[in-house]
């Protein structure tokens, strides 16, 4: 008897976003670039648009590849995720290369990336993984501060020199766990400490100019 092949599916609708944000990022690296590439590249208007297009290739071929393959099996390395990622960023911080006065990339031979990006997704990996393993206890506080033990930590390190990023990880666990717990009431709560926050920041920093405590 022949072994039931298994059937996979794609999201269509996310696949065509995926493309179309793509063309869209590609466009406007042409519109930004193209005076400046065609002064210092002998004419050629399109020569960072067309070497982000490679990028893009190569990025959009590697995620189909990632996408055969179970998501469970990648649970089994969250923990060496983590301490890659941990290894990654201090690493960064004393021998990355530094760009515009920050440490953000660090470089292989003749390429370079950042390690943010990797810390984004062991973040997403990791919070998966804790929320499986915690079941139902990701309601009680004892749920929540395991998982902020994981995520905390390393959001400090990459606020520390990319402040940006180190609020997008915060993110991605935040909206992770208010999708996940029963109890959604203090992310409501939270959610509207921030707006609070964003409305009375401007405000708040005349005041405390004007009182000579800001400067």
């Amino acid at each position: 008897m022949k072994k039931k092949r298994s059937q996979r599916f794609y999201d269509y609708s996310l696949l065509f976003t995926i493309a179309f944000l793509i063309m869209f990022g590609l466009l406007m690296i042409y519109s930004a670039s193209s005076y400046k590439a065609q002064l210092d590249y002998n004419g050629n208007a399109a020569y960072f648009m067309t070497r982000q297009g490679v990028i893009a290739l190569g990025g959009f071929a590697f995620m189909i590849l990632i996408s055969r393959l179970d998501y469970r099996w990648y649970a089994k390395f969250y923990k060496l995720a983590i301490a890659v990622s941990w290894f990654m960023m201090i690493a960064v911080s004393f021998v990355g290369r530094r760009v515009n006065g920050k440490r953000r990339w660090l470089g292989v031979g003749p390429l370079s990336f950042q390690p943010t990006e990797l810390v984004k997704i062991t973040i997403i990996v990791s919070v998966a993984v804790l929320l499986v393993k915690l079941g139902r206890d990701v309601d009680r506080p004892a749920g929540i501060a395991r998982i902020a033990m994981v995520v905390l930590p390393l959001a400090a390190i990459v606020a520390a020199n990319n402040l940006s990023s180190g609020i997008i990880i915060l993110g991605i666990a935040f909206v992770m766990l208010f999708v996940a717990c029963k109890k959604q009431w203090p992310f409501y709560a939270c959610g509207g400490l921030a707006m609070l926050a964003v409305v009375t920041a401007g405000p708040l920093a005349i005041f405390l100019e004007k009182i000579k405590l800001l400067k």
